[in-house]
C-alpha cells in the first residue's frame, strides 16, 4: 500500500515521527475532516489536525490486563458523526469507544466497550 500525505507525515504505510518511523495498522478521517486518527503497531492512537500537524496521542487498553499490553493489535478505527468520539476495534475481541472531546488536549476516556464473541474484522465506514 502506498500512502503519501502532503506534509510527508505518512509515507508508504509508515508514519514519520520525531524519533523515527512507526508502522500503521489503521487510520480514519473525521466526518468534518478536521481530525485524522492513525493507529500504530505500538497500539497508540495519534491525532492530527487538517494540516497534518500532530496534536494529540493516547494509548489503547487491552480487554484484560492479565494477558499484558502486547496481547492485541488495533485493527480498525472510526469517528463518530460529531467527531468527539472514536471507536477502536482490537484483536482481543473488544471495541472501545473513547471520548476524545471537541478540543485538542481534552482528556481521552473510555465511554463504552463492546465485547465481541468473534474476532474483530474492520468494515469500511464511520460510526453513526
Amino acid at each position: 500500500m502506498h500512502i503519501e500525505h502532503l506534509s510527508k507525515c505518512l509515507v508508504y504505510g509508515k508514519i514519520l515521527l520525531k524519533d523515527g518511523a512507526a508502522k500503521v495498522t489503521c487510520m480514519a478521517w473525521s466526518q468534518n475532516n478536521a481530525k485524522f486518527a492513525v493507529c500504530t503497531v505500538d497500539r497508540v492512537v495519534l491525532l492530527y489536525d487538517e494540516h497534518g500537524e500532530r496534536r494529540d496521542k493516547f494509548s489503547t487498553k487491552p480487554a484484560d490486563m492479565k494477558y499484558g499490553r502486547k496481547s492485541y493489535m488495533v485493527k480498525g478505527v472510526a469517528f463518530s458523526p460529531d467527531s468527539t468520539k472514536i471507536a477502536i476495534g482490537q484483536t482481543d475481541n473488544i471495541i472501545y469507544v473513547y471520548k476524545i472531546g471537541e478540543d485538542w488536549g481534552d482528556k481521552k476516556v473510555i465511554c463504552n466497550k463492546f465485547i465481541q464473541t468473534v474476532k474483530f474484522r474492520p468494515v469500511p465506514g464511520r460510526l453513526g
